[in-house]
C-alpha cells in the first residue's frame, strides 16, 4: 500500500459474535498482543472498567481495546447491552507510533453520532457472512473490515471530532480524584464555570451518566478494591468512600452489583483461594 494508506498492511480476521442478556455478564480480558477488539453496543447499556478506570458505554458507542490492556465489562441490569464484538490481528495504522487504534482521550470509546448507522450496517454484514460462510465470505469480511477500521480511524484522526469535551473531561478527572468527598451538581458545575443543568445534561450526553451517578460508580469501585484487598470491615470501607450510613452503602452496593458487600467479598474470597489450590495441585 501507499504512503498515504491508512493500513501499513491488511488485518486479518479472528472472531465476530453477538452479544446480549444471554450472553455471560462478565467480559474480562487480557488482550494477546497481537489482537485488537472492538465492541459496538447497538441497543442499551454497559459498565466497564478499563485499566481501572470505570466509564459508561451505551447505545452507538464503539468500544475499541488494544493490545496489553485489559477490561471487564457488565450489562446495565435495567438496560441489558445488545451489540456485536469482533476480534482482529494484524492491525497497524499508518502514522500512529503505536501502529493501532488509539484515540486522545484517555478512554477506549467513541461516541458515534452521524457515522452510527454506517458502522452498524458494516458489522451486520461481517457478522452475517461469518454465520451463514457462503463462497467467498473469507474475502467479502476482509474488505469490509477495512473499511470499516478506516471508518473508525477517520473519526479517531479528525481534530474536530472529540468524544469528550474539556468540560466533561475535567469534571471526570475531578470525581475520580475526589470522590471520597461529599460533591454536588453545584460545586461540580462551578469548577468549570457552567450551570449545573448544563453540566448535567452535557455529561449524561457523553459520558452516559449524571455527574453524581459517576461518583457513585467510582466509590462502588474503590469499595471492591478494599473488599478483596483489605481486611477492613464493610462499615470502615463505607466511611472511606463516603458514606456513613452503612446500610445506605449495603443497599447501594447491591443493587450496583447484584450482591451485599460482605457476601461480594466472601465470593472473591472463595474464588481467589480456589485459584490459589488449582496453581498449587497443577505445580
Amino acid at each position: 500500500m501507499g504512503k498515504s494508506s491508512v493500513l501499513l498492511n491488511t488485518p486479518q480476521f479472528i472472531n465476530i459474535k453477538g452479544i446480549n442478556e444471554i450472553s455471560p455478564n462478565w467480559i474480562k480480558k487480557h488482550s494477546d498482543p497481537n489482537y485488537t477488539e472492538i465492541v459496538y453496543i447497538q441497543q442499551g447499556c454497559g459498565e466497564f472498567i478499563f485499566e481501572e478506570k470505570p466509564f459508561i458505554g451505551q447505545e452507538g458507542d464503539l468500544i475499541f481495546i488494544p493490545p496489553f490492556s485489559h477490561i471487564e465489562g457488565k450489562s446495565c441490569t435495567d438496560d441489558p447491552l445488545k451489540g456485536i464484538y469482533i476480534c482482529v490481528s494484524n492491525l497497524h495504522i499508518n502514522g500512529n507510533d503505536k501502529g493501532c487504534l488509539t484515540h486522545s482521550n484517555d478512554l477506549p470509546i467513541i461516541h458515534l453520532q452521524d457515522e452510527k448507522k454506517e458502522i452498524d450496517n458494516y458489522l451486520k454484514d461481517i457478522l452475517r457472512e461469518y454465520r451463514t460462510k457462503h463462497a467467498g465470505y473469507q474475502d467479502v469480511i476482509s474488505s469490509i473490515l477495512q473499511a470499516v477500521i478506516i471508518k473508525i480511524t477517520r473519526l479517531i484522526k479528525n481534530s474536530d471530532y472529540d468524544s469528550v469535551s474539556p468540560v466533561c473531561l475535567e469534571v471526570k478527572k475531578y470525581i475520580e480524584v475526589n470522590f471520597r468527598q461529599e460533591l454536588t451538581l453545584n460545586d461540580l458545575a462551578n469548577l468549570v464555570y457552567v450551570s449545573p443543568y448544563h453540566l448535567a445534561h452535557v455529561f449524561k450526553e457523553e459520558m452516559g451518566v449524571p455527574p453524581i451517578q459517576y461518583m457513585i460508580y467510582c466509590r462502588i469501585e474503590e469499595a471492591k478494591r478494599l473488599l478483596k484487598q483489605s481486611n477492613l470491615s464493610v462499615r470502615e470501607i463505607a466511611s472511606i468512600i463516603g458514606y456513613e450510613n452503612p446500610n445506605y452503602f449495603n443497599l447501594l452496593f447491591k443493587k450496583l452489583t447484584g450482591n451485599p458487600p460482605g457476601k461480594y467479598r466472601r465470593i472473591i474470597t472463595s474464588s481467589s483461594d480456589f485459584s490459589k489450590s488449582k496453581g498449587k495441585t497443577n505445580t
